[in-house]
């Protein structure tokens, strides 16, 4: 792992927090994400490099992505603080394996951090964009014209049977991976006392309509990951025989079925339960407002519920996108460069809860 400190004295300007901020439909959907995976001819891949050649392909990508976009900011990963690698993780810039690899590697990205390009990842290259809210037409038009440039200057690996030629098989064919998150609580509703048990398969529908047309139904932070707080990604599966456009619309086939059924859904449970759904939202805004020690994983389930009830006309704030904001900057790496130092877990609860207090509440005088 790279010598560098935990913490950086003059850190670099970090990528904007794209996520909070409005986007279509994000009632529902809180945010879009394409991903392409490439591989350029004359390297062995990633996992067959060796450090010269993931050092030479790094300088050679930084003089390329330069030339593509000088407003593109670089960044060499190994070289970065600890705590810097994980920021960038939390902020979607990066990649978990990315931040702890131990090869020379690199990312270059936007000011607002909507584009991320990574080098020497799983791929020699990860190409990201993203968006708030649904947008998938134009992130596709984003990612076709940074894809095009790149490979205007460098030849990337291409069969002409099977399509771009990746490190893992599931990625070969088109490279392509689109995602969109979204929050489904009315979908997920639970209660003990019976409420909500007639729309209980609501996520299981989800997860058939999704599977029948090739796609994949995930947690919060992808592959592996749970649904804490009701938040679920939806992505295609298979790139291989597939194009691009068939992608874009298996997601366009299913996505509108699952915004509405959510909504309608909502409509439910504010008309029938809403004694309960009250309780719940106002309970978490209560705890969230007042909390002085907090858990990353209960401060998710209260700040879900909120966003519920932001959605459903209970509350009358925080937007959507404050919530989003906190959705990041409540994570362990975001608290301690925020502090400066060291956090223990239980210290990192007290500067989450102080976190979360002083966004909802807008700092309210004598608030500690």
């Amino acid at each position: 792992m790279s010598d560098a400190p935990l913490f950086d004295p003059r850190p670099p300007s970090l990528p904007g927090l794209w996520i909070a901020h409005d986007g279509a439909d994000n009632d529902v959907v809180v945010s879009s994400r394409m991903r392409l995976a490439r591989n350029l001819q004359g390297y062995a891949f990633k996992a067959k490099m060796t450090r010269d050649d993931s050092e030479r392909l790094t300088e050679q990508m930084r003089g390329v992505l330069e030339d593509v976009d000088a407003e593109l900011r670089w960044l060499s990963v190994g070289d970065l603080a600890e705590t810097l690698r994980q920021v960038l993780f939390e902020r979607h810039v990066i990649s978990r394996e990315h931040a702890q690899d131990e090869q020379p590697r690199g990312v270059a990205y936007s000011n607002d951090g909507t584009t991320s390009v990574m080098i020497n990842e799983e791929d020699h290259l990860r190409i990201q964009v993203f968006a708030p809210g649904l947008d998938l037409p134009h992130l596709d038009e984003r990612i076709n014209a940074l894809d095009e440039a790149i490979a205007e200057r460098v030849p990337v690996s291409f069969n002409e049977r099977f399509g771009y030629l990746t490190s893992c098989p599931t990625n070969t064919g088109t490279g392509l991976r689109v995602s969109v998150m979204l929050h489904l609580p009315a979908l997920s509703f639970r209660s003990e006392d019976g409420v909500g048990k007639s729309i209980e398969r609501g996520i299981r529908k989800v997860h058939n309509a999704a599977q029948k047309l090739g796609l994949t139904v995930r947690g919060l932070y992808g592959e592996s990951s749970k649904a804490d707080g009701d938040f679920y990604q939806i992505s295609n599966q298979v790139t291989l025989g597939r194009s691009p456009a068939q992608a874009i619309a298996d997601l366009d086939a299913v996505l509108p079925q699952v915004i509405t059924f959510e909504r309608k859904v909502r409509d439910i449970l504010l008309d029938e339960h809403r004694d309960n759904i009250e309780d719940t939202v106002w309970r978490a805004w209560a705890v969230l407002c007042n909390a002085r020690r907090i858990e990353s994983a209960e401060a998710l389930k209260l700040l879900s519920a909120v966003r519920l009830g932001v959605c459903l006309g209970l509350l009358d704030e925080p937007a959507p996108p404050v919530v989003h904001q906190l959705l990041v900057t409540m994570l362990p790496a975001h608290l301690k460069l925020a502090e400066g130092r060291e956090l223990s877990a239980s210290e990192r609860d007290v500067v989450r809860a102080r976190l979360i207090r002083r966004t909802l509440t807008r700092s309210r005088p004598g608030e500690n």
